[in-house]
């Protein structure tokens, strides 16, 4: 075993014993570390704008994505319009900002800050919530892992080069594979009270929603020029690099649990 792969798999262990935990004592424990991943995903998004308003940045994305998780439903929309008016004005005074500074940081805090807000609303499902949000969980990790491995043991034909280089056809079908089994397995034993037809869509599309977060994300750091978002988790890279799919996978998750009215 590579000593890149060792770093990998310790960094992941300690995610695990520092972000588990939280879901289960809930209350302040899961606020605090929704807070914390706010914060490192902020600056992370700031630093693609490099400029002197490069901490001012920061700040207005923790405010932002905060808000998402914090505020009820019917104020998320307002949130999203007066911190993307922000921005533009923040273009028109600083002629140094270009519109693909201001366009993307916006995307991104968008989407992590409507994940945020996922994970407080899935959270309050009934008592169904951290069951939920390990299913959400495991058909991301899974999926990751599994593209990870069959792309390096088994990977012979690039998917998209120009986004991802290194992504396979034969890493992407066997990331879904893997997601797809792990969260049908989890959601056949442990959520039995939700519609059988949720679970098995749930497995699925979660799958797929990670890779098409995953693309997303790494679209934008080949935008950037950039390799990794951060290098907070080492042999990971930054924050966004590893909740890029689960980001993807929580929003869709929470479509489909107002599709089936599983909440509100």
């Amino acid at each position: 075993m590579s000593k890149k792969m060792i770093i990998k798999i310790i960094t992941a262990l300690v995610l695990v014993c520092v972000c588990v935990p939280p879901l289960f004592l809930g209350g302040w424990y899961i606020r605090a570390l929704l807070l914390v991943i706010s914060c490192i995903a902020s600056y992370e998004i700031a630093s693609l704008v490099d400029h002197k308003t490069h901490w001012f940045f920061t700040m207005l994305n923790i405010l932002a994505i905060s808000g998402l998780c914090l505020v009820p439903d019917s104020h998320v929309a307002a949130i999203e319009a007066i911190w993307l008016a922000l921005l533009f004005t923040i273009e028109l005074i600083d002629k140094d900002i270009t519109t693909d500074s201001v366009v993307y940081p916006f995307a991104l805090t968008s989407l992590v800050g409507l994940a945020m807000h996922c994970v407080a609303v899935i959270y309050r499902a009934d008592n169904l919530g951290v069951l939920l949000l390990v299913f959400i969980l495991l058909a991301s990790i899974l999926c990751d892992t599994g593209a990870y491995f069959f792309g390096v043991y088994f990977g012979r034909h690039k998917m998209i080069p120009r986004v991802s280089p290194n992504k396979t056809w034969e890493g992407s079908v066997g990331g879904f594979a893997c997601g797809f089994l792990g969260s049908l397995i989890y959601g056949l034993i442990a959520l039995q009270s939700l519609p059988l037809s949720l679970i098995i869509c749930g497995s699925i599309i979660l799958p797929l929603a990670a890779q098409v977060g995953d693309l997303s994300f790494s679209s934008i750091k080949r935008r950037f020029g950039i390799k990794d978002f951060g290098n907070f988790l080492p042999g990971h890279g930054g924050i966004l690099d590893r909740i890029d799919s689960i980001v993807f996978c929580l929003m869709t998750f929470n479509a489909m649990m107002i599709l089936w009215g599983v909440v509100a």
